[in-house]
């Protein structure tokens, strides 16, 4: 038994009629006839009669006839009920952020994000590493990242939204503070406290001490901006930490660092055919948020 037939059978006997079926269904009258003509044989019942000028259902047509009915009604609310997860899902975006981005500069965007488009949900998922974002966003996983990269690097499927860079933070009583400008050469003896390891932060210290002959003395690393922040104050150790994290702090010194460590911050994705409007929604609000001109202006 198939459900078209089912389908037919139905047409057939609401109106009694195989050419006004035919009709409402679009198809041909042979097809309903013939759709009909093999569920009586699978059965072994007659369900209409033809014996007279015009068809009517027997009574075993008129039984089927109700179960026909209330299993169309099953097949159409199934249909509604997956039609409403398919929407949710099209509605859906797929979101990966670093920490530092999660924390400082992402939560306004969100509260902005719902009030303008209340119907995309947006599914934010943390991540330590960009190259791990990178790499969700090649697979599918994802679909949009904020990625962290090197200064004024090119990448395909992205929009730089803003530049910035670390700073040297140190405790208020170090050595250091009386310089304008601090090299990373001086920071040997140091103790860092940085973030987890395949953080761009981890990775760009740790290649940056190299050029300069040493591996970083690692007191910590941890997740936690806070309790970076907090170890600094407290003198246990030094960090470099973005300025879009640093603006209000007081509690520590901040120096520019040499050789500059500048990033990028840019949101990419990983779809190369044309986006769907959602999509393209989502960029056009984040380019808004960031304020993303021809020139962007590095954060200080």
């Amino acid at each position: 038994m198939e459900l078209r037939q089912l389908e037919y059978f139905y047409h057939v006997g609401t109106f009694e009629n195989f050419t006004r079926a035919a009709q409402n269904l679009h198809v041909s009258q042979p097809s309903v006839t013939k759709a009909v003509k093999a569920l009586e044989t699978e059965l072994q019942l007659t369900l209409i009669d033809r014996t007279q000028k015009k068809i009517s259902l027997t009574a075993e047509g008129k039984v089927f006839l109700n179960y026909a009915q209330k299993i169309m009604q099953i097949v159409e609310e199934t249909k509604q009920n997956m039609l409403l997860f398919k929407c949710k899902k099209e509605n859906t975006i797929k979101f990966g952020l670093p920490p530092m981005i999660e924390a400082y500069l992402f939560p306004d965007f969100f509260i902005k994000f719902r009030a303008a488009y209340p119907n995309i949900e947006l599914d934010i998922q943390e991540f330590s590493d960009s190259g791990e974002i990178c790499q969700k966003l090649k697979d599918g996983t994802l679909d949009f990242g904020i990625v962290l990269t090197p200064s004024n690097s090119k990448h395909k499927l992205s929009i730089k939204l803003m530049s910035d860079k670390y700073s040297l933070c140190l405790p208020k009583s170090h050595r250091l503070t009386t310089k304008s400008k601090v090299n990373f050469a001086d920071l040997k003896d140091e103790k860092f406290i940085l973030q987890q390891g395949g953080t761009y932060q981890h990775r760009k210290i740790h290649e940056y001490c190299a050029k300069c002959g040493y591996s970083p003395n690692i007191l910590l690393c941890t997740s936690q901006l806070k309790t970076i922040k907090q170890l600094v104050t407290n003198e246990a150790g030094i960090s470099l930490l973005p300025n879009f994290v640093l603006n209000a702090e007081t509690d520590f010194c901040r120096k520019d660092i040499s050789p500059p460590l500048g990033f990028d911050v840019s949101l990419a994705w990983g779809k190369t055919k044309a986006l769907p409007n959602n999509y393209n929604k989502f960029i056009d609000f984040v380019k808004s948020s960031f304020d993303v001109t021809e020139s962007t202006q590095t954060v200080t």
